[in-house]
C-alpha cells in the first residue's frame, strides 16, 4: 500500500487505534470499544459499557482507566476536546468496564465528538507525562486489528495482523466502524513523493493501492491496469483572510471584495482532476455527512464582480499599487497555484501581491509567529466531519483571529437542541454565518479518490481502510 506524508499518520492510526464510537459508511456515529451505553432523562449522564475480550496489542485488557486517560488528554489538547471540556463536570469509572460522563448542561452532538478524530483510546501507561506531539513507536499501542511492525521514519511503516483481536459482528456498517476482519496478514505503507513513481508502481506492481494526486486522475481513470474509485468525504478548499491586526483584511469589506474578485471556476481548474473530482459548492462539509450538508450561504459564493471588489477594496484601504502579502505552501502544489492566479486577479485592478512560498510546516510556523505579518494564507479542511465544534471554519479563532461571539452563540445554541430538525436548522444559520463573516472563502469541495489493483478485494473505498481487504491470488 502507498500513502504520502500528509495523511499517512491518521489512516495508519485508524488500523491501529479504535475509539468509544467510530463513524459508520454515512459518517453517523456508532458504537466501537462501547457495548451499551445510555443517556439519563436530563441528557447530562452518560453512562458507557466497554466491551469484554478487548486487548491492547501488547496483551493488557481494555480499562475504564485507558479510556479515562485518553479521554483527558483529548480535552486537553484536541480543538474538539477543548470545547467538549467546558461542558464536562465528570469523568468516572464505576468498575473496569463501566464508566460515566457528566455534563454541565446537554450537548446533543457528544456521542459524534467522541467519534472525531483525536478521540483514539491509548493504554493509559502510554500517556503518563505525554508531550502533546505524542509518542514513539514503543508506545504505538492500540486495540485495532492491526498492531505496528516496524517504523522506518521516511520511508515505510510496516503493520501486521493482531491475532487477538476482537472483533465487532456488524458487517454492515461500513466506514469505520463495525466487524473487521484481518485478512492481510501484513501492511506496508511506503512513502513515495514522486507522484509519476507512484503510477509507475502501480503500473508494475510494486504496491497494490495509492492515492495519487488529482492530476494523476484522468490518466489512471484510462488505465486498464488499475481500479479507480471515488470515494467517501471530501476536502474543503480554502482562502483564508487575516482578520488580525496588522492586515487590512480585518475589515468585512476587504474580506467581501476578496470573494467578489476571486475567479473561482478558473481556480478550481486549477486544482486538478477535473468535474469528477472538484465540486463548486460553498459548503462547510461533505454532501456524504448528511447531518451536517447545508447549502446556506450559496448565493454569496457564487458572487463574481471585480468592478464591485475594487470599489470594497478602496473602502477598507487598499488602492491600486497597494501590496497583498499571500502565504502558501509548495507542499501542494494547488495551493501555489491558487496563490499565482489570486495575484493575477488581483494585478488586474492594480493591486500587487507578495507570494512567499514555504513547505507546509514552515508556513504555519510563520502565521503561528507573526499573526499580523500576513494577509492571505490557501488550505484545505477535511470535510467530512460530524458536529460544529469539528468544523475548522468556526474554530480558526487563534489561526486568523475570526473569533465571533454570534458564532459562538450559535455553537452553544446547536449544543443545547434535542432534534436532527432543529439541529439542521442552527447548522444552516451558522454556514449563512461563515458567508457573512467570511473567516474562510471556500472555493469548491475535492472528492478524494483510490487506484488500486483489481486483485484488492473487499475493499470499500473509505480512505485507507484495509480491513475486511485481500489480495487475491
Amino acid at each position: 500500500m502507498l500513502a504520502n506524508p500528509g495523511q499517512v499518520t491518521a489512516h495508519i492510526g485508524n488500523l491501529l487505534y479504535e475509539k468509544l464510537f467510530e463513524v459508520d459508511k454515512d459518517f453517523a456515529a456508532k458504537p466501537m470499544l462501547v457495548d451499551t451505553y445510555k443517556m439519563s432523562s436530563d441528557r447530562l449522564t452518560y453512562t458507557f459499557k466497554l466491551r469484554s475480550g478487548v486487548t491492547f496489542h501488547d496483551g493488557n485488557p481494555l480499562t475504564t482507566a485507558d479510556v479515562i486517560a485518553s479521554l483527558q488528554r483529548w480535552m486537553r489538547f484536541g480543538i474538539t476536546g477543548q470545547q467538549v471540556a467546558t461542558d464536562v463536570k465528570s469523568l468516572k469509572a464505576a468498575d473496569d468496564r463501566t464508566l460515566t460522563l457528566v455534563l454541565k448542561k446537554p450537548r446533543y452532538p457528544l456521542i459524534d465528538e467522541l467519534a472525531s478524530p483525536g478521540t483514539e483510546i491509548y493504554e493509559a501507561k502510554n500517556l503518563k507525562g505525554l508531550q502533546p506531539t505524542g509518542f514513539g513507536q514503543a508506545g504505538a499501542v492500540g486495540t485495532g486489528p492491526y498492531k505496528l511492525q516496524a517504523w522506518d521514519i521516511g520511508q515505510q511503516v510496516v503493520l501486521e495482523r493482531y491475532d487477538a483481536y476482537t472483533s465487532r459482528a456488524e458487517d454492515d456498517w461500513g466506514g469505520q466502524s463495525g466487524a473487521k476482519h484481518a485478512y492481510l496478514n501484513t501492511i506496508t505503507y511506503k512513502v513515495v513523493a514522486d507522484q509519476d513513481a507512484v503510477v509507475n508502481g502501480l503500473q508494475t506492481g510494486q504496491w497494490q493501492h495509492a492515492m495519487p494526486s488529482d492530476d494523476q486522475y484522468v490518466s489512471l481513470k484510462g488505465n486498464p491496469a488499475v481500479v479507480v474509485s471515488n470515494l467517501v468525504g471530501a476536502n474543503q478548499n480554502v482562502i483564508i483572510p487575516n482578520f488580525n491586526k496588522g492586515s487590512k483584511f480585518s475589515d468585512i469589506r476587504a474580506r467581501q471584495a476578496l470573494n467578489l474578485l476571486m475567479d473561482k471556476q478558473a481556480m478550481n481548474a486549477a486544482t486538478g482532476g477535473g468535474p469528477d473530482l472538484t465540486i463548486e459548492v460553498g459548503s462547510l462539509v461533505s454532501q456524504d455527512s448528511k447531518a451536517l450538508y447545508s447549502t446556506a450561504g450559496d448565493d454569496i459564493y457564487k458572487q463574481h464582480d471585480p468592478a464591485k471588489a475594487r470599489e470594497l477594496f478602496a473602502q477598507a484601504g487598499i488602492n491600486a499599487g497597494d501590496t497583498v502579502r499571500i502565504l502558501t505552501s509548495n507542499s501542494y502544489p494547488q495551493f501555489s497555484q491558487w496563490a499565482v492566479l489570486l495575484q493575477d486577479q488581483l494585478s488586474k485592478i492594480d493591486i500587487k501581491t507578495k507570494i512567499d512560498t514555504f513547505d507546509f510546516p514552515t508556513m504555519l510556523g510563520t502565521i503561528t509567529k507573526d499573526p499580523g505579518g500576513w494577509d492571505i494564507t490557501t488550505l484545505f479542511f477535511n470535510a467530512a466531519l460530524t458536529s460544529p465544534s469539528q468544523l475548522p471554519a468556526l474554530t480558526l479563532g487563534a489561526f486568523n483571529g475570526s473569533a465571533s461571539p454570534e458564532m459562538a452563540r450559535l455553537v452553544t445554541e446547536y449544543n443545547a437542541v434535542t432534534t436532527p430538525e432543529d439541529a439542521r436548522r442552527v447548522m444552516n444559520r451558522m454556514q449563512a454565518l461563515v458567508w457573512e463573516q467570511l473567516p474562510v472563502i471556500t472555493l469548491s469541495q475535492s472528492r478524494l479518490y483510490a487506484a488500486y489493483s483489481p486483485k484488492l478485494k473487499g475493499y470499500d473505498t473509505f480512505y485507507r481502510v484495509f480491513w475486511n481487504s485481500w489480495l487475491q491470488k
